[in-house]
């Protein structure tokens, strides 16, 4: 009973910290940087998490590679049972003309049966062991075997193929960075954007509430008509739906920042940096100024390692028409002393695979590999005038994001000043609820036009940012 208590209290103390750490995880918030977040995405996204593990993968593959060509030791245990034993004396009956070799014959056959002799041999002595049938039956073996490679053209372009390999892997870690890092920086820009735009929205619902309250009084005195409070309330509607909707996209675009950045999405997270202090017209000059080179970019390197790797398959090819040379050394140790085996117990050697004739099929994977390096290089030009042509439109691109980005900006403060003369003018009893609906539509409007300029400057700049690497 005792020591069901005892369990008990462990497993809810257990039960209890576990809960309460993951409250308090839930509670704390992680504040981040655009620099930042980019940097925690890469130790953290499963993207670049898999891509490391390849390059993992192709460093042991090199490993392999090169075990090839080291020594090589290998070990056998063999035993066999004879059911009938053969006729010994009939096996050797042939054979009694290579004289003195047959003398060990003769002895073996002697010790078995005791009765044999090849009249030039002397008697068997009739003190020697008399070896049973069952004692020939069985056998029990052990030979170990190491061989060492010399020459293999095959291993040598092998080698050379688990090297590019590598670089392969390592400029796929390079490329997925470059991919997290822009879906980080939109998924960013795209918080930022809607915390900004909910801020001023929240402004403006506020302002437009207190209007709304006051022309509610001012009928009541009966100094204004019922149509401006329908309109005005009409207008608080719209903005508390917009408010509530802009409230949800908050929540969805931190999602989605949190999934590009590899962390919970129970996890708090506040961003540090804002609008004003990363889209800075002066950096924007600089990078609009930058100029492109192809042998930079990650996708070209990636075709120049594929042409390499095609050009390595065709050396693999021909060098299926080198001889394979291997040396070897094998040990035997036979277990029943009473057998005969005519294996030496100790041998050293070496080998040579040489191809001959193959029926034209070596030829024709030569063949293969010639067009598929060739096409190899046609798709390296074909990436490289690719890009350069990706390069210009991204310029263009980025160029008129930025010019419209400019012109919005613009455009939301002189809408936000007439917005505010018409609140004034309205609250004078100059204009009606009418035109400061008007004023305050035309606000928006301007308000949603410049945010979108602002996702499009952010995309085009991160794209733009992403074909110079």
């Amino acid at each position: 009973m005792i020591r069901r208590r005892i369990i008990f209290f462990a497993l809810f103390f257990f039960a209890f910290g576990m809960l309460f750490a993951q409250q308090t995880k839930k509670d704390s918030i992680l504040s981040f940087t655009l620099k930042s977040a980019q940097d925690y995405a890469l130790q953290n996204s499963p993207v670049i998490k898999n891509a490391n593990l390849d390059l993992e993968s192709a460093k042991k593959k090199i490993f392999e590679t090169t075990a090839i060509g080291l020594p090589q030791v290998n070990s056998k245990f063999a035993y066999s049972y004879q059911i009938s034993i053969p006729d010994m004396e009939k096996q050797f009956s042939g054979l009694t003309q290579l004289g003195g070799w047959m003398y060990g014959v003769d002895s073996y056959l002697a010790a078995t049966s005791g009765n044999h002799n090849f009249g030039h041999i002397a008697a068997p002595d009739p003190n020697q062991k008399t070896i049973t049938d069952n004692q020939l039956r069985w056998g029990l073996t052990y030979d170990i075997t190491a061989t060492q490679l010399i020459f293999s053209g095959s291993y040598i372009v092998a080698l050379q193929t688990s090297k590019i390999y590598k670089q392969f892997s390592e400029l796929g870690i390079t490329k997925s960075m470059n991919d997290v890092s822009e879906q980080v920086s939109n998924a960013y820009y795209l918080v930022l954007i809607a915390q900004e735009n909910k801020n001023i929205l929240d402004s403006t619902y506020f302002n437009t509430s207190k209007i709304l309250d006051y022309v509610t009084s001012m009928n009541a005195q009966g100094l204004i008509e019922e149509t401006d409070v329908d309109q005005m309330q009409l207008t608080v509607s719209t903005l508390k739906n917009a408010l509530d909707m802009l409230e949800r996209q908050v929540e969805v675009a931190k999602n989605l920042l949190k999934f590009q950045m590899g962390i919970e999405l129970t996890q708090n997270i506040a961003l540090a940096d804002n609008l004003s202090t990363m889209l800075i017209p002066s950096d924007l000059a600089v990078l609009e100024l930058k100029e492109f080179n192809v042998e930079n970019n990650s996708d070209f390197k990636l075709m120049e390692t594929q042409e390499k790797l095609s050009g390595l398959n065709l050396k693999f090819q021909k060098s299926s028409f080198l001889p394979d040379i291997a040396a070897f050394y094998t040990h035997e140790e036979n277990f029943n002393k009473n057998s005969f085996s005519f294996t030496p117990p100790n041998m050293i050697g070496l080998s040579m695979n040489i191809p001959i004739f193959g029926s034209g099929s070596k030829i024709s994977k030569i063949q293969q590999a010639k067009i598929a390096l060739e096409k190899a290089k046609n798709s390296k030009e074909q990436v490289s005038l690719g890009l350069q042509t990706s390069f210009l439109n991204a310029k263009s691109l980025f160029i008129t994001a930025l010019n419209t980005y400019t012109t919005k900006k613009q455009n939301v403060q002189l809408a936000e000043k007439i917005y505010n003369k018409s609140l004034v003018k309205y609250k004078e009893g100059i204009i009606g609820s009418l035109e400061l609906t008007l004023a305050q539509n035309q606000y928006l409007q301007a308000q949603s036009d410049y945010y979108t300029s602002i996702i499009d400057l952010s995309s085009s700049k991160s794209k733009f940012e992403k074909i110079l690497k």
